[in-house]
Formats: structure tokens, C-alpha cells, sequence
């Protein structure tokens, strides 16, 4: 009697370690298939053609570019997109082209870009290349 008992409790061991692996593994799997892509994607800031910074979406940073000059351009990252909060140039154009995001992107006249010509400041919104391939030439 005593061996029955010893292999039902084997049994039952062996059933409950099998379910905790399949549980700490479909935990894994969903934690990992769940993290934000929005929080990881990058933003690249050029100033006079040459990249001056990198930031990414979802950290609510904002970064100052400055030029020579004293030009001075703050680029502000939400948790979906980016925009150009202020700007010292004239125009103010670059304010106005608005918060670039990856729904908006296709129907932007610059695209994943937004573009201060007087301070010669860009910030692109990096896409991948199935996202490029996507967006409809103008």
C-alpha cells in the first residue's frame, strides 16, 4: 500500500511542477508579447544635416536643440508621437505641421518629418521599412 502512495504522490509532483512551468511560461510569453513598441521607438534630431540627438517615444522628455546662432528649437515626445513645442525662428511653421505620430504619418505632407528650415532642424520619427513601404508616394 504503502509504494501506491508513494507513486500517486510522485504523480501528483510531477503534474503540479508541469503546471507551474506551463504557467510561468505562458507568463513569460505574455509579458514579453505585451511590451509597449510605442515606448521603444526612436526619434532622430538633425540640426544643420547632421544628427544632433535621439530620443523615444512614451518618456514625455523634450529635448533643446541650439545652434550657433542662438536659434533655439524644444522638441517634445508624447506617448505616441512627437512635435516641436517651440521654436525661435520667424515662421513659426515648424510648430505648426502638429505632433507626428504612426497613425498620422501617412497623411502628413512631411511624412514621419517635421521641418524648421530657418533654424535647419529636423526630426524624423524612425519608421521601419515595412511602415515606409506603406505610406503612399504623394
Amino acid at each position: 500500500m504503502q509504494s501506491g502512495r508513494n507513486n500517486a504522490n510522485r504523480i501528483v509532483l510531477v503534474i503540479l511542477a508541469a503546471v507551474v512551468l506551463a504557467v510561468g511560461a505562458a507568463a513569460l510569453f505574455l509579458n514579453l508579447s505585451q511590451a509597449p513598441a510605442k515606448a521603444t521607438r526612436e526619434v532622430r534630431i538633425y540640426r544643420a544635416g547632421k544628427l544632433y540627438a535621439t530620443g523615444h517615444l512614451g518618456q514625455g522628455e523634450e529635448i533643446v536643440v541650439r545652434g550657433e546662432d542662438g536659434e533655439e528649437n524644444v522638441v517634445a515626445f508624447t506617448e505616441n508621437g512627437v512635435y516641436m513645442k517651440s521654436a525661435t525662428c520667424h515662421n513659426q511653421l515648424c510648430i505648426g505641421q502638429g505632433e507626428v505620430t504612426l497613425e498620422n504619418v501617412s497623411t502628413r505632407f512631411y511624412r514621419n518629418e517635421i521641418i524648421c528650415l530657418p533654424n535647419r532642424v529636423t526630426v524624423e520619427l524612425v519608421l521601419t521599412d515595412e511602415e515606409a513601404a506603406d505610406i503612399p508616394d504623394v
